[in-house]
């Protein structure tokens, strides 16, 4: 088949297909019919000469040849959305599109909310869909179009995403006013004495490892008697219990001013929690998603709280 003699939609539909492997929630991807969705996969098929997914089980699996497309597909698409959105006066209150971000409670904490209200005033037809951390598929779910940028602390990012500096953090401690350690917060035997909370983000541990290690060169460890995937909830246990918790200084002082916490320095010299912004290749031209990450750059080049 002669490129003038395809409907182009028909590769839109073809990517939806492949990346849901199944008509339904394809047509909810694309918002149409699934009628329209069987009819396209109909054509499909016929112009790929192969019936692209099949029955496996319950569910529908790609064929080799979809396998094979699949990539392949990705690019073209990218390089054609690339070719359209350099042609085209981009305006931010025209677009209707959803924009996914990966954070950590800490950064929407800080983040989010300046952000939602730039989009609300400038680009109220675009939706932002926030997702926790996956660190373990990060590339991944970048390439498959799962999600479109992430601002976090992340020391090593996989080499197939863009990267660009955005703010540098620190660690601090906290502890429950009138905690019994905070009379000489720069004992670190105490410090490793006492119980800790600690966070791990989707299972990453690239926050505690700015403690641990260091106290592993030095021939010492702490007590963690309690892990969590999440920052939010740490203040209310640390205010409640003996724990002791290390954490980005912009939101420790932010908690400290809504509970009873004292935020101290830790008696460790530790490096800083560089942020930065990551996003892949297939949305680097696109008009909106370069919007979008000035915007979040100049937020965050803005101090988020004394620190």
């Amino acid at each position: 088949m002669r490129l003038r003699d395809l409907d182009l939609n028909l590769l839109v539909a073809l990517d939806a297909l492949l990346r849901e492997a199944h008509v339904s929630r394809a047509a909810a991807r694309l918002e149409i019919s699934q009628s329209s969705m069987s009819l396209a996969l109909s054509k499909l098929r016929a112009v790929f000469d192969d019936p692209l997914l099949v029955k496996g089980g319950n569910s529908l699996v790609l064929t080799a040849k979809a396998q094979e497309l699949l990539p392949r597909l990705a690019g073209a698409l990218h390089q054609i959305d690339s070719l359209l959105n350099e042609m085209e006066s981009f305006d931010p209150g025209k677009a209707r599109d959803t924009i996914t971000l990966i954070v950590t409670d800490y950064i929407d904490f800080i983040l989010v909310p300046a952000l939602i209200k730039v989009m609300a005033e400038q680009a109220p037809g675009v939706t932002l869909r926030v997702v926790g951390p996956n660190p373990k598929r990060l590339g991944e779910v970048f390439s498959a179009g799962e999600v479109d940028v992430s601002v976090t602390y992340f020391p090593n990012p996989p080499a197939s995403l863009r990267t660009r500096p955005l703010f540098s953090d620190r660690l601090v401690g906290i502890a429950r006013r009138n905690h019994p350690f905070l009379k000489d917060p720069g004992n670190l035997e105490a410090f490793c004495n006492h119980q800790h909370v600690t966070v791990e983000p989707g299972e990453a541990t690239m926050y505690n490892a700015l403690v641990d290690l260091q106290l592993q060169q030095l021939g010492l460890n702490r007590h963690v008697a309690l892990q969590k995937p999440t920052f939010l909830g740490v203040p209310f246990i640390v205010q409640q219990t003996d724990l002791l918790a290390t954490l980005p200084a912009t939101v420790a002082h932010r908690f400290a001013t809504f509970t009873d916490i004292e935020v101290f320095e830790p008696p460790l010299a530790l490096q800083p929690l560089n942020v930065v912004l990551l996003w892949h290749d297939r949305t680097h031209t696109n008009a909106l998603h370069r919007w979008f990450r000035e915007k979040v750059i100049t937020l965050c080049a803005q101090p988020f709280t004394e620190v």
